[in-house]
């Protein structure tokens, strides 16, 4: 025989012995060793019944590379956000409002500046009228979302530019997908979809999401995630700001004073345990209503009350993890030079060797490890508050000098679990980056797996009785080049499925019904190339002439066919989501493996079954 039938053959072998390699993590898991996701817990995630000793032997690539099931099929979580733009551009406000107020106090004028949130303004109340005169263009420039509106006597208007309420917008839906989509890629959920409808919202689905991880992923998906570092405010001034905010609480507001500062706790729903107002939001809504009491380079932030701390407010007999989380506002120092998120090179979770507590590691760029250093240089025996968005996740004392711009944020918040998730998700959260505007969760529902299960079955089904009609049509027809046909034809899924789980794509209801479509689309390519090599032999060739005539003249007719529906799977996988997208991965998979079965597999067991001079052929 030829060279190129040995290459072919070797080829031909490899290929299936790759595949099934590359599918076995797959059969081991899927339906050897199925994992029951709701007997699967925080603190063990083994399995029962646990995977076999050689399973755990294999290279961790192959163990990796698993099909997995879409959500039509094994359940998961569906999720829908909408972008909170008025929130957002409220927050820039009030943060503007804040800068303009010490900008001004440090060239000593002394200035009201607060936000009207109806009219989406800022305004600034001088002492004269003379002094509006240093509301410049140029001093604008640091403020690009605010122009002047009106100039009345010692009052200054700044409303937002022209068009920038529309572009924040349109600017904050795409790059929340991306964000949203960057963090669910660190959760290890396979396939998602993430995907804009209907303006502001934000549809997420989550296939394979057990409801141990439902919590921990829509705490992930909706934190904002802005990192910022400032210096927490002397005590005796928190202490008379907090006394004289006091005095403005009203009865049944939720707010109470304890330990020199302000609390609140959050207000739950005694039957489901589902929070009704967090006791964040309550004081939140406190200081925006006297934000006029805070001095210029101040600024109020939320505190989560850690749970040992609170062990000690209760007695002995209470657990403290069953009450509500409680809350508490923080005064901080605006003064500092600026060093946020932006500049955090590498964050990962470490340990600690003493405690083996686990807590985040940052690596800062130059930038910002040189102004980190500074910060350090210049207030030690101070409190470093550093925030995740507005909320002070830690407080350590600066003992020394700190070069390299390497940052731990220790959490410490509960038990050793509870705090390692916390790492993680804000190590995820700072390295996806952070959202430009807060999401408003819209609708939430968890599909559950039993309906997955009969997808599975009818689609199985269907696969299964297709294959066989084919297989007996195949073989009666064309006797046993029908049986080369088949064998081809369950090549062609083989590779199809190890195609998917190399590329860690999920197995939708759709990526089903493109490997039935698949399969009919290959038994038609088969059928032109034999009925080619029937004309042939009715014109008296030999059955080895007939069969090269018949696989050169079917080339160009198949390829045809199968290009240009490829170019339609492309298109559909490049703007498809969804079930639209799973389609099209296994069509386009489909058609390569379609092509080169249908003429390296056929025709290389057609060679060896002509080889000689073999007057018959079974077709």
């Amino acid at each position: 025989m030829s060279r190129s039938w040995w290459l072919r053959t070797a080829l031909l072998v490899f290929l299936i012995i790759f595949s099934c390699a590359v599918l076995m993590p797959t059969v081991v898991e899927m339906w050897l060793y199925p994992e029951d996701k709701e007997a699967v817990t925080e603190e063990d995630e083994g399995r029962t019944p646990p995977l076999p000793e050689w399973y755990e032997s294999l290279p961790k690539w192959m163990r990796s590379k698993t099909l997995s099931l879409g959500l039509d099929l094994q359940g998961g979580l569906m999720l829908r956000y909408s972008v909170d733009i008025d929130s957002a551009i409220d927050d820039k406000l009030s943060s503007n409002a804040a800068n303009i107020r010490s900008q001004l106090a440090g060239m000593g004028k002394s200035v009201q500046a607060v936000t009207n949130r109806e009219l989406n303004e800022v305004h600034i109340q001088f002492e004269s009228a003379e002094d509006t005169k240093l509301i410049t263009t140029e001093f604008l420039y640091d403020y690009p979302m605010l122009t002047v509106a009106q100039v009345e006597g010692s009052l200054v208007k700044l409303s937002l530019r022209e068009g920038f309420f529309k572009e924040a917008e349109e600017s904050a839906v795409q790059q929340a997908v991306e964000i949203i989509r960057d963090r669910i890629d660190g959760l290890g959920v396979a396939q998602p979809t993430v995907r804009v409808e209907a303006g502001r919202n934000i549809a997420v689905e989550l296939p394979g999401l057990s409801r141990k991880r439902v919590a921990a992923a829509e705490q992930l998906i909706s934190t904002t995630a802005v990192l910022t570092f400032k210096l927490v405010a002397d005590q005796n001034e928190s202490i008379d700001l907090f006394t004289n905010l006091s005095t403005h609480v009203t009865e049944g507001s939720g707010i109470y004073k304890g330990r020199g500062t302000l609390r609140a706790d959050d207000v739950v729903d005694p039957s489901s345990r589902r929070i009704i107002t967090s006791g964040k939001d309550i004081l939140k809504k406190f200081v925006r209503d006297n934000e006029t009491l805070i001095p210029g380079g101040r600024e109020i932030v939320f505190e989560k009350i850690d749970l040992r701390e609170r062990k000690t407010e209760v007695a002995d007999d209470v657990d403290v993890a069953s009450l509500p989380t409680s809350w508490r506002i923080r005064l901080v120092r605006t003064d500092l030079p600026p060093l946020s998120g932006e500049n955090v090179e590498t964050a990962y979770p470490a340990s600690n060797p003493d405690t083996g507590m686990p807590y985040v590691s940052l690596k800062l760029d130059r930038t910002g490890g040189d102004t980190f250093q500074g910060i350090t240089k210049d207030n030690i025996g101070k409190q470093l508050a550093i925030l995740m968005d507005d909320v002070l996740v830690s407080d350590p004392v600066i003992r020394s000098e700190i070069p390299g711009g390497n940052v731990s944020i220790e959490m410490g918040r509960g038990n050793r679990q509870e705090t390692m998730n916390e790492v993680n998700n804000l190590v995820v959260s700072l390295r996806s980056g952070a959202l430009p505007a807060p999401i408003r969760q819209e609708y939430k529902t968890l599909v559950g797996p039993s309906l997955g299960q009969d997808s599975i079955e009818s689609g199985m089904e269907s696969l299964a009785i297709g294959f066989v009609l084919v297989f007996v049509f195949m073989c009666i027809y064309y006797q046993g080049s029908g049986i080369i046909a088949a064998f081809a034809l369950l090549c062609n899924i083989l590779f199809i499925l190890a195609g998917m789980a190399s590329m860690g794509a999920a197995l939708t209801m759709p990526g089903i019904a493109g490997i039935v479509l698949t399969v009919g689309m290959s038994v038609d390519s088969n059928v032109i190339i034999f009925e080619r090599i029937r004309e042939e032999m009715r014109q008296g060739e030999t059955p080895r002439k007939a069969i090269f005539i018949g696989y050169d003249k079917a080339l160009w007719t198949i390829l045809d066919s199968n290009i240009t529906t490829a170019v339609a799977a492309i298109v559909l996988m490049n703007f498809g989501s969804g079930p639209v997208k799973g389609f099209a991965i296994t069509l386009l998979l489909g058609i390569i493996s379609t092509v080169y079965t249908a003429f390296f597999v056929t025709k290389t067991i057609f060679e060896s079954r002509v080889h000689g001079n073999v007057e018959k052929l079974s077709i």
